[in-house]
């Protein structure tokens, strides 16, 4: 089942040439998936079952503007033990202008332990395996590159937490993309989640990049542990 919903961009959703930024992009396919969570009677207030984002990868096709109004469509590929695979489809005037594919794990807000959603409470996902614009299930793992060639420290701050306390998986592209050595926009990237950052922890943010990609490593307070990755392609 294919859950849809419409959307405007507005002033605060765009850059200063007036396109729609990535972390729009990403609030859009998080908020159409909570809907549809709600929707299926796995919200918020519904069940202590959460889903945790481990792995995107996101391509722009044709990035909206202000003022446009776009349709956004998401739908479960599957379950695999505790982890779960989604994809997302954002449609301008007809048009594909977005598409990503994404991977979860379920977790218990009350006991803090990752649990299987029952196979009756998932089947009203009403998955779709074979509907993909990736033609594959499960990202794999992203690896740091090269030494970072700079770094930056910072904290997670009340602005860049969820509800849950840890930091909202759209303000680690939000972070990444100021490390970015220009103010692009890029059309294609990837985030990979190992360990989430809960609010008031410090962390450092790493940047490196090659002939092809621009990679921004989310490390511990002492870089002993990375906990995310985030991959721009050129």
């Amino acid at each position: 089942m294919v859950y849809k919903e419409k959307f405007y961009i507005g002033f605060s959703d765009v850059s200063p040439d007036m396109a729609a930024l990535n972390s729009t992009v990403l609030k859009l396919f998080e908020n159409v998936c909570c809907m549809q969570g709600e929707a299926v009677g796995d919200g918020f207030k519904d069940t202590p079952g959460r889903w945790f984002l481990t792995a995107y990868h996101v391509r722009i096709l044709k990035r909206p503007e202000y003022g446009d109004r776009v349709e956004v469509g998401t739908w479960s590929r599957g379950m695999k033990g505790v982890a779960a695979s989604r994809e997302f489809e954002m449609t301008l005037n007809g048009e594909k202008a977005a598409v990503a594919l994404s991977n979860w794990a379920r977790l218990n807000s009350d006991t803090g332990k990752l649990e299987r959603m029952s196979d009756e409470a998932f089947a009203k996902y009403e998955s779709e395996p074979d509907r993909t614009n990736f033609g594959e299930l499960w990202l794999p793992k992203l690896r740091t590159a090269s030494d970072g060639l700079f770094e930056r420290e910072f904290t997670v701050g009340r602005n860049l937490a969820d509800p849950n306390r840890h930091m909202n998986n759209v303000r680690y592209l939000d972070l990444a993309a100021e490390m970015l050595p220009d103010e692009s926009e890029p059309d294609e990237f990837e985030i990979t989640y190992r360990k989430a950052f809960a609010l008031g922890e410090k962390g450092v943010l790493s940047y490196g990049e090659d002939d092809t990609t621009r990679t921004v490593a989310f490390l511990s307070e002492d870089k002993t542990e990375t906990k995310a990755i985030v991959r721009f392609y050129k």
